[in-house]
């Protein structure tokens, strides 16, 4: 078991490693850790509205789940009617919901060491980043790669590729939709889909995929 572990660390180090190093090695994607998450809000400007929630999967690139888990948070504001009809989070749901300086260490343990996934990240990256901002809390160095690219490029032929469309025309729709676990759920879902015929896949090439890869503390690496 201790081997077993050790082993997977190694992957892991090695994973984070590649993409600190401008992504020269040939790591194995279905052998990396990844972590996908997403996040609901009150409203789409960064500046002004707040998280409401956070949900993460982290799952190897063969497609087996690891962990998955939830964070609820409490905005300090309202919760807009519109945003609620969306994700179906209200005001009663985060009134005891911990603030997001609490929700922080314990989201960033969960990710430590993989390798991030977002639909669209830089909506949920601006997002983290400003809360991170106003909490005083500094980015740590995590890769980030962004699924909307990444899927652009596998499921050429796809008329849509909102997760719901996406995932429906492959046939791995799920049943809940908007709310941040289940919206990191479906991420793993068409990841899986599109490692199928790609076992051979390395992180280079899942990079140049992806459009590139981001780092969530906003620096450079080459």
């Amino acid at each position: 078991m201790f081997k077993k572990a050790q082993i997977g660390f190694l992957v892991f180090f090695a994973a984070v490693s590649a993409f600190a190093a401008g992504s020269a090695r040939d790591v194995a994607v279905k052998d990396t850790v990844f972590t996908a998450f997403d996040t609901e809000t009150t409203g789409f400007s960064r500046s002004n509205d707040r998280l409401v929630e956070i949900g993460a999967v982290k799952f190897r690139g063969d497609g087996t789940v690891l962990a998955a888990t939830n964070w609820l948070v409490n905005p300090q504001r309202n919760i807009p009617y519109n945003a609620t009809r969306v994700h179906h989070i209200t005001d009663e749901m985060t009134a005891q919901a911990p603030l997001f300086e609490k929700v922080w260490p314990e989201f960033e343990a969960f990710c430590q060491g993989t390798v991030l996934l977002a639909h669209n990240a830089p909506f949920d990256v601006g997002f983290l980043a400003a809360e991170l901002e106003r909490a005083g809390i500094e980015a740590p160095a995590l890769p980030v790669a962004d699924t909307l690219p990444l899927f652009r490029t596998w499921f050429p032929h796809e008329k849509s590729y909102s997760l719901g469309k996406l995932t429906a025309s492959l046939g791995v729709d799920g049943e809940t939709y908007h709310r941040a676990e289940a919206d990191a759920f479906h991420i793993v879902n068409v990841f899986r889909a599109g490692m199928a015929g790609r076992e051979d896949l390395v992180l280079r090439r899942f990079q140049r995929d992806a459009g590139g890869c981001k780092w969530l503390d906003g620096k450079s690496r080459r």
